[in-house]
This record gives structure tokens, C-alpha cells and sequence, in this order.
């Protein structure tokens, strides 16, 4: 019997989940190292691809999707950057959890960890919904690990979430309406039945005006036309007015899951971005 640590009850329960997340990951465009890298938290997963000597870009995903959700988005960011997939701790993924994160500046702690294991100290950070939320909290706790801040639909952070069961079928259906759902590897690892035994214990914050004012580092917001956890037009405006350095997009046929619906103009603008000039 197994004595490593797991995020699943059953040994049956992390084959059938691992082997969704593979199905995903065989859709990567692009050669990718994956592994593990310690912290106190627990071993964290991620991929890399890019060029070894090329400016580091992390992504940090959305709640339950894992780092897989990427694969529309690595080919084109990898030819300019060193892209750091990670599977946040705590959340369905292959990263192990063993101590929890309780507050938001524990989540900061292990990307610290995560970045000193890495070898390096600042890097663009992008985020897609809960991973959006862990990006402007990196940016406002510890800014002077953030190059360039990309926020993707974050959740809360701008404005409060509409009250929906996040955690529905019928939701996610919503938010993945675009797709053909039974023939994406993607959803079927989002919507598999497992006995995952992780959970939310930093619910995503809506931040103050004051606390907005704060972010330093320039930044992007992208959210989609039909985004469905808030009025996306008031989400961009509130930013728009309090966040310095920031850049607006509304991303027309586009949900939620923008990253997965408008896949070439969401990276076309996130390079433009990253390449512009401080």
C-alpha cells in the first residue's frame, strides 16, 4: 500500500482523475517539462516550456481546472517567454496539499517558495478567474515579485460574483456553452466524478478602492463580452478608475473561459501587452 500523500480518497478515484488531466495535457502544442518542486505546503506541480534563457510567465489556473487549461494559450506564449504552468495547492491537480493555506497571504508564501525553487525572483504573472485573484493578490502583497500583471475574468476582486452554484453541472455548462463538452478532454477532467478531498478555504475577496490604488505593477484585464459571474462592462469601468497602470479589453465571443473561447485574441493581446514598453 502507497504511503506518498494524496489529494484523493481511493487510489481509484486519482487514476481516473490523472488520467483526464493526461488526456488534457496530450493537447499541448509544445515539448513540456513537468514536475515537482517542494514547498511547506507540499510538492506543487507545474509544466514548463519556452526557451530556458527567455523571461518567465506564470500561470495560475481556475478554480478545479488544473494547469492543463492552458493548452490553447502555451504554444504562441512559449516563443517569447519560459511559461510556468503551476496546479495551485490545494485544488484538484497533482500538486499534494499538506498543510493548508488559510488567508491570502499564505498563498503568497508558497509562490514565494514556488519562484525561489524556480530560480528566480519576479516574473509576468497571469491569471484565468480564481487563478485571477491569486495573481492581484500576489500584486498586492508582495509586488516586488510581479513584472507584469495579467487578470483574466478574475473572480470577485472587482466586483462581488452573481449568486450561482459555481459547483453545478448546469453552471459549468454555461460557462463552457461554446464547447462541444463530450469532446473536450478539458471539461470531462473539469465535470469527472472523483473522490478529490481538497478545498476553498481563502474565498476570493472583492477589494477596496484604496486597496486597488495599490497595484503597482502594469497591468492587463481581459473579460469576456458574455461573462456570466459578473456585468463585465462594470467590472472593466471599476478597474479602468482606480488601478494605475492598467489596460482594459472586453473580448467579444467570449464567456467566462475566455482563454478557451477567443484563444488567438486573448494571447495576441496578452503578448502585445508583455512586450510594450514599461
Amino acid at each position: 500500500m502507497s504511503t506518498q500523500p494524496s489529494m484523493f480518497r481511493t487510489p481509484q478515484g486519482q487514476a481516473r482523475y490523472f488520467a483526464a488531466y493526461d488526456a488534457t495535457m496530450a493537447l499541448w502544442p509544445v515539448p513540456v517539462e513537468s514536475f515537482d518542486v517542494p514547498t511547506r505546503c507540499g510538492p506543487t506541480h507545474l509544466h514548463v516550456c519556452g526557451a530556458k534563457d527567455a523571461p518567465p510567465l506564470v500561470l495560475l489556473h481556475g478554480a478545479a481546472i488544473s494547469s492543463t487549461m492552458w493548452y490553447p494559450n502555451v504554444g504562441e506564449l512559449s516563443r517569447a517567454y519560459r511559461v510556468y504552468a503551476l496546479d495551485t495547492i490545494g485544488d484538484k491537480g497533482k500538486s499534494v496539499c499538506t498543510r493548508s493555506l488559510t488567508t491570502p497571504l499564505d498563498f503568497v508564501d508558497w509562490l514565494r517558495e514556488v519562484f525561489t525553487a524556480l530560480r528566480f525572483e519576479r516574473a509576468h504573472i497571469a491569471g484565468l478567474s480564481y487563478g485571477g485573484f491569486l495573481a492581484l493578490n500576489v500584486a498586492l502583497l508582495a509586488p516586488e515579485r510581479v513584472m507584469k500583471l495579467v487578470l483574466l475574468a478574475p473572480a470577485a476582486s472587482l466586483l462581488p460574483l452573481e449568486p450561482v452554484d459555481f459547483g453545478s453541472l448546469d453552471v459549468t455548462l454555461r460557462i463552457f456553452a461554446r464547447h462541444d463538452v463530450h469532446n473536450s478532454p478539458v471539461i470531462q477532467q473539469l465535470i469527472l466524478e472523483t473522490d478529490f478531498q481538497g478545498d476553498y478555504q481563502v474565498y476570493p475577496p472583492v477589494y477596496t478602492d484604496d486597496e486597488l490604488r495599490q497595484v503597482k505593477s502594469p497591468t492587463l484585464l481581459m473579460v469576456g463580452e458574455d461573462e456570466i459571474i459578473y456585468d463585465p462592462r462594470a467590472a472593466l469601468a471599476r478597474a479602468a478608475s482606480l488601478i494605475p497602470n492598467i489596460q482594459t479589453q472586453l473580448i467579444p465571443g467570449a464567456g467566462h473561459a475566455l482563454t478557451l473561447d477567443r484563444p488567438e485574441l486573448v494571447n495576441a493581446r496578452l503578448l502585445e501587452f508583455l512586450e510594450q514598453a514599461r
